[in-house]
């Protein structure tokens, strides 16, 4: 069984709590999870979200048993009849949405009027506060309207209101919420005793504003949020907030899911209460307090600052090391790489950040997309990339094109789909390329976001980069086709001397204004005067016919192959290092040993090759052949000595 999970994102807490609680679900009654990092269509800090939207489609029988739609992270700027529509749309799949109540779906709902409202009637009745800011944001969210209807409720109930412009606006995030704060003290001062905000986040941002400002919290400005995240409970001062059992919202989705699966009744709507959590930022614990935490409603106290702060240092240097490792694949990633250059090394970009499988798969062109004209996503697609540490074999034909219309993977990637798995739009602008799936590691969930971000950009650049090569090289060949005729290798079909020299010195010369390096390569087949003195030039001409296939099965397509005369060939390889080379001369001794076992010709095919760096500052091709004939005669020595 696989459930589904449709998401707005995995790039906070908020999202990676309710992904736990789904995951601890699933993991012990045995239910594959697929995550959905599906966007919302329409929002309008989200300028490409509409790429996103469009993995909705896999929401469906053919791939899931049922899905749960975080459905309060979604509808911020969507309308009520639009969010009907994406539910009838994934039917007859049994449906659970989370935070908004949708006819005929079974919902479960964080209820937040006991917990809201127990925390701002503390801050009126206990810290005797009549002036407040309330720091929002412009959503249809029904949750987060109705965070500010119990506020103004509350301040009603005792004889106090709110001013239209103490309203404020943010986009849930950090910087939003300290411009917002700025801007109102540039404006009104500090006519403010507190400020109340919908998420830690955003309080937190309130508070870079105010101290940003000289003013001390809670000494001078009270400042509340909701949702006690980690950051609420270990940063300073800590935050006083609302927990709305995230984890068990999560926890909770799936059960309900499951048994509806199993044919079971479910309520229609299951209710997680919240409950209000005061910290230093109201004053309720004193910042030199050491030892308590937190303290409830009812007075209860919660210990373990000094564990909760040395946690948090922890997780901060972590961040730190693990951006670092981003970074270290960003400049990897760099450069005008093709395709097959790009994927070269991506199996070892992935692994080193705990990413045990992923499959990217690309549509056959890249479509066009807009958020006012939405075209038809492409019915065919290939998996361009893929490995599975995890299973025993693993092999995928990167040239079979399947139908993605309503299948997310072919169906020989079944076992693929296994435990636990997140998948990701490929975009960049307004051109949408195609997706990734993964199964992600233990890394801050906002790392992978970021890491795949880079990817998904580093592939559409690719798939540009390896499309306007293809484009040039067919203009190339209709335009010239004298001209490539007096290049080609008559024999082998291959470069000959001139061609090579001609191509393979303007390759070489973009390789090096790119700031990439690699190997110029000389190779002589080991003992073809004596196969024509011996067998005769016909079967010397098949042993050269014969190496010319292997070397092409051993160098990557991307590199520039030609015969100099005779027995001599000469390779152009961008970012081959030496180590690779190594590992690419066993892999053509490997093919040479099976072709004479099976080729039935009397003589025996083996080759020597050398190889030399090019640089900025030796980058004449014709000496750096030279140099690496030098080097291929030392191994044709060996060879020599090992034949003795």
């Amino acid at each position: 069984m696989r459930i589904g999970l449709v998401i707005y994102g995995c790039n906070n807490e908020y999202f990676s709590q309710f992904i736990d609680g789904v995951k601890k679900y699933c993991a012990v009654h045995n239910i594959d999870l697929l995550v959905l990092i599906t966007g919302a269509p329409n929002w309008q800090a989200d300028d490409f979200g509409y790429h996103d939207w469009y993995l909705t489609k896999f929401v469906n029988e053919m791939n899931l048993d049922g899905a749960i739609v975080l459905t309060g992270t979604i509808c911020h700027y969507v309308s009520n009849e639009e969010i009907r529509n994406v539910f009838k749309s994934f039917k007859p799949l049994p449906l659970v949405s989370v935070n908004v109540k949708i006819p005929g779906v079974a919902t479960v709902m964080s209820d937040p009027d006991k917990g809201f409202t127990n925390l701002v009637t503390h801050l009126v009745e206990k810290h005797k506060l009549k002036k407040f800011l309330f720091l929002t944001s412009e959503t249809r969210s029904f949750e987060i309207r109705r965070r500010l209807q119990i506020f103004k409720s509350v301040l009603k109930k005792h004889s106090l209101s709110i001013p239209s412009r103490n309203i404020l606006h943010g986009s849930y995030t950090f910087y939003s919420a300290e411009n917002a704060i700025r801007n109102y003290m540039n404006e009104y001062g500090t006519d403010f005793e507190a400020v109340v905000c919908i998420t830690d986040e955003m309080a937190y941002g309130i508070i870079s504003g105010l101290e940003g400002k000289g003013i001390s919290v809670p000494e001078d400005v009270i400042v509340t949020g909701f949702d006690d995240t980690a950051i609420a409970k270990s940063s300073y001062p800590t935050l006083t907030s609302v927990n709305q059992q995230v984890f068990k919202q999560g926890e909770l989705s799936a059960e309900v899911l499951w048994k509806q699966i199993l044919g079971e009744k479910v309520p229609s709507v299951t209710v997680v209460e919240t409950s209000s959590i005061m910290r230093q930022s109201c004053g309720c614990i004193k910042k030199s307090d050491g030892v308590n935490n937190s303290v409830d409603c009812n007075g209860r106290y919660t210990k373990n600052a000094s564990v909760l702060s040395f946690n948090g240092t922890l997780k901060y240097l972590s961040v730190q090391e693990q951006i670092q490792r981003v970074q270290y694949h960003v400049n990897r990633l760099q450069g005008n790489l093709t395709l097959d250059e790009l994927t070269h090394n991506l199996r070892e970009d992935f692994t080193s950040l705990g990413i045990s499988k992923a499959a990217i798969c690309l549509y056959k062109q890249p479509i066009k997309q807009t958020k006012h004209k939405l075209s038809p996503v492409p019915a065919k697609a290939r998996v361009y990339f893929a490995f599975d540490d995890e299973a025993r074999s693993f092999s995928y034909d990167p040239d079979l094109f399947f139908d993605c219309e309503n299948v997310l993977l072919p169906e020989y990637f079944f076992d693929f789909l296994k435990g636990h798995n997140t998948v990701m739009s490929l975009y960049h602008g307004e051109y949408l390329y195609g997706y990734l799936v993964v199964k992600l590691g233990d890394l801050e969930p906002y790392i992978y976001t970021l890491f795949c971000s880079v990817i998904a950009k580093s592939i559409c650049s690719a798939f540009e980069v390896s499309r306007r090569r293809a484009e040039n090289l067919t203009l190339a060949k209709t335009n010239n086709d004298l001209s490539i005729l007096s290049c080609t290798d008559e024999l082998t079909g291959i470069f000959n001397r001139r061609g090579f020299m001609k191509v393979a010195q303007n390759e070489l010369k973009a390789a090096i204004d790119a700031k990439k390096n690699g190997l110029v390569i000389f190779g002589d087949i080991d003992g073809l005067k004596k196969i024509n003195d011996t067998y005769g030039h016909d079967a010397g001409d098949r042993a050269i016919l014969a190496e010319v296939q292997l070397l092409k099965k051993a160098f990557r397509e991307a590199d520039t192959i030609g015969r100099l005369g005779g027995d001599e060939f000469a390779i152009l390889s961008i970012a081959l290092s030496f180590d690779m080379f190594e590992n690419l001369k066993a892999r053509l001794a490997d093919l040479c040993k099976k072709w004479n076992e099976s080729s039935k010709e009397e003589f025996t095919l083996s080759i020597s090759l050398g190889a030399v760096a090019f640089s900025r500052n030796n980058a004449d091709l014709s000496k750096l052949l030279k140099l690496a004939d030098i080097e291929q005669y030392k191994e044709k020595e060996k060879h020599k000595a090992n034949r003795k």
